[in-house]
């Protein structure tokens, strides 16, 4: 893999919403030349697609984060996002209709899995949302790329309204647009940090940071970056001036189940 598909899938993971001529014209490419490029990373099975990470509380449904020794890769009922870490563990967020509930699925993986390593409930309040906002997020779970435009006339909203409730959803971190990559297949590098400071430490990862899960005060954030120096260096700044005791796990795979509650 050269700099240039590097960069290229850096920019997929730091803002997914950018149009390719703009990232073209930020890599000094040709537009042409940009899609011949990422069309060769679909062929080559590095880039396979966008899929969308919903916060379970959108639903009415809570979650929680668990930590195991991967042993065995762990499939299972209440599943909505799985990093699979070199650190010797996958982290998995389980959702349920209940905190009971979840720590049943969480029981019930100890039983094939072993004694969890980590477990944290944020805290978190349900959303009630609104119809039109169900029908929003339901197509563009399923349809990922949908423009607004295309979101109104399939779902009969007006588009002004779709802009909107799109914006503001994508805003405040309840659907995230995610690249599905397969990490192995590049040299870029993912970690995430399980800090308790989450304000403190999102600071310091500002310019890598991806994907975010948080109650306010803690949570995981996932970032990306070049190279495994960058990832030292970031995770050394959280610890000196953020969050001392935060953990890190470098991630070589993961998968976001964006339909668990469709």
């Amino acid at each position: 893999m050269d700099e240039i598909e590097k960069k290229i899938l850096l920019y997929l993971f730091r803002d997914p919403f950018l149009s390719q001529r703009n990232i073209a014209k930020e890599l000094g490419l040709t537009p042409p030349s940009l899609t011949y490029r990422i069309r060769k990373l679909q062929e080559d099975g590095v880039f396979k697609g966008y899929t969308v990470l919903v916060n379970p509380n959108f639903y009415g449904r809570y979650f929680g984060f668990v930590a195991f020794k991967n042993y065995y890769d762990y499939i299972g009922e209440g599943i909505f996002f799985k990093f699979k870490c070199l650190e010797w563990l996958n982290v998995y967020g389980i959702e349920g209709s209940s905190f009971p509930e979840i720590e049943d699925k969480i029981d019930g993986m100890k039983k094939v899995l072993g004694e969890y390593s980590l477990k944290y409930f944020p805290k978190q309040e349900l959303i009630t949302p609104k119809p039109y906002d169900l029908q929003i997020v339901k197509y563009f779970v399923r349809n990922p790329r949908a423009q607004s435009s295309e979101i109104a006339q399939e779902t009969g909203l007006a588009q002004k309204l779709v802009d909107k409730r799109l914006k503001l959803l994508l805003e405040k971190g309840i659907i995230k647009l995610v690249p599905v990559i397969d990490l192995k297949r590049t040299d870029v590098v993912m970690f995430s940090m399980f800090t308790k400071r989450v304000a403190e430490t999102r600071k310091v990862l500002d310019s890598c940071k991806i994907l975010e899960i948080n109650d306010g005060e803690a949570g995981i954030i996932a970032c990306i970056t070049d190279n495994i120096e960058s990832v030292r260096k970031y995770v050394e700044a959280v610890r000196t001036v953020a969050d001392k005791e935060a953990d890190v796990m470098v991630i070589y795979d993961y998968q976001i189940n964006s339909g668990f509650y469709l």
